[in-house]
């Protein structure tokens, strides 16, 4: 699994006709996430939000942090969350694991690197397990960044 595959889940899964979603390789803002999307929503102006996708392999122990050695948010992308964050933006981090799906608010990033996989899995707004196939789950997932589910 990459981020690059994440990000094809997401765009052929996720979303829906008329929603806008841009894979984002930003060499200037340090710490930008790297999917930039609006969801059309009838009758309201559209909704605007940042994923950063991250794609860590599973740790052998259940008590061993996801992102462990590899794929961990850096600095500048936690501070990119926090000035989000303080703005009132949208800003999320959807992550894909071997067997897992799901999708966290960027106000945790400052924790996200030191966490177990069941940890974050308590804290995602919308989690499931792969293969996801049902679309209520990817209903499910759009509705999450629709209604910026507070944490």
């Amino acid at each position: 699994m990459s981020e690059k595959n994440a990000y094809s889940t997401l765009r052929k899964n996720a979303f829906k006709p008329g929603d806008r979603i841009d894979r984002i390789e930003n060499a200037v803002v340090t710490g930008m996430p790297d999917i930039n999307g609006c969801l059309a929503v009838e009758g309201h102006d559209g909704i605007e939000f940042w994923i950063e996708a991250k794609a860590p392999k599973e740790p052998k122990r259940s008590t061993t942090p996801l992102f462990g050695s590899n794929h961990k948010l850096s600095q500048d992308q936690k501070n990119w969350f926090k000035r989000q964050d303080r703005a009132g933006g949208r800003g999320f981090v959807y992550i894909e694991t071997d067997n897992h799906r799901m999708l966290l608010h960027g106000g945790h990033s400052d924790h996200i690197n030191e966490m177990t996989l069941n940890e974050l899995l308590d804290l995602a707004i919308w989690k499931t397990t792969k293969p996801t196939r049902n679309h209520e789950d990817w209903d499910r997932f759009r509705d999450a960044i629709r209604y910026n589910i507070p944490f």
